[in-house]
């Protein structure tokens, strides 16, 4: 059995710690203190669990933000316990928080997330229909433990418009990933209508391998980012080759689509 609600227990809110570590592999200095997050559900943040068959097996963490006079949730977190993972319980969990959020007068949901982690990077535009026109360059210096160890922590800025035609239709079903030929002309320009720009299919094991390749493809996409973005370039979706070894972000021009 699956039950979501928001975390109230303190026992709970102690168990995140160790779901930090599963979900990322954090080490402590990395973690975000329980007692933080009891006090952001106090005074206007959300935190909510998921609970299979009665154990905490994965939580979303969210506080207020405010940017360019508009106030929205910040979702800092969103987290399952490793041996739970692929059971899409990461989509119900945004899926509620989404609900919530909604219910407490909020219209979007912000976050980042490493745009070289290719399966984070479909399940937050390709499954849950985020946008993003925002790019920032090692916003916590570079990594020491788990998911964010031995690169520039760059990332791009989510952007979840909850009542969007695109984010309802999501919600509503599950789309099959988009199988594309990439034209040459729109690899890597950005003079055409669409772009694209190529990320490794498995950042992590390159980090592994290689540490200097995963470099250069932190420092070629910050690049390609950046100057798409300068040319009002919007990120829509994630699209693989016809093989299915290579991955791309799929962009429009923003002045092109509305």
């Amino acid at each position: 059995m699956i039950e979501l609600k928001k975390i109230k227990d303190i026992e709970d809110y102690k168990k995140l710690s160790e779901i930090q570590k599963s979900a990322w592999g954090f080490l402590d200095l990395d973690i975000e203190p329980h007692h933080l997050m009891t006090r952001v559900q106090k005074y206007g943040g959300l935190i909510q669990g998921l609970y299979f068959n009665g154990k905490l097996a994965g939580f979303t963490y969210a506080l207020i933000g405010s940017w360019e006079g508009k106030h929205f949730i910040y979702s800092h977190m969103t987290g399952v316990d490793q041996k739970y993972q692929t059971q899409g319980f990461g989509f119900l969990l945004k899926k509620a928080q989404r609900e919530e959020v909604l219910k407490m007068g909020y219209e979007i949901i912000r976050w980042n997330f490493d745009p070289l982690e290719s399966m984070n990077a479909f399940f937050n535009i390709h499954r849950l229909g985020i946008i993003s026109v925002e790019y920032e360059n090692d916003i916590y210096g570079t990594g020491e433990s788990g998911l964010h160890k031995g690169l520039p922590t760059d990332r791009l800025i989510a952007t979840w418009n909850l009542n969007s035609d695109r984010v309802i239709n999501k919600m509503k079903q599950k789309e099959p990933p988009i199988i594309e030929n990439i034209p040459e002309k729109n690899l890597e320009n950005f003079s055409q209508e669409t772009a694209y720009i190529e990320i490794p299919r498995n950042i992590r094991s390159l980090k592994e391998t290689n540490i200097n390749d995963a470099l250069q493809w932190r420092m070629k996409t910050r690049r390609l980012f950046e100057s798409a973005f300068q040319k009002d370039y919007v990120v829509t979706d994630i699209v693989f080759s016809k093989d299915k070894k290579r991955v791309f972000y799929k962009l429009y021009n923003r002045f092109a689509i509305l």
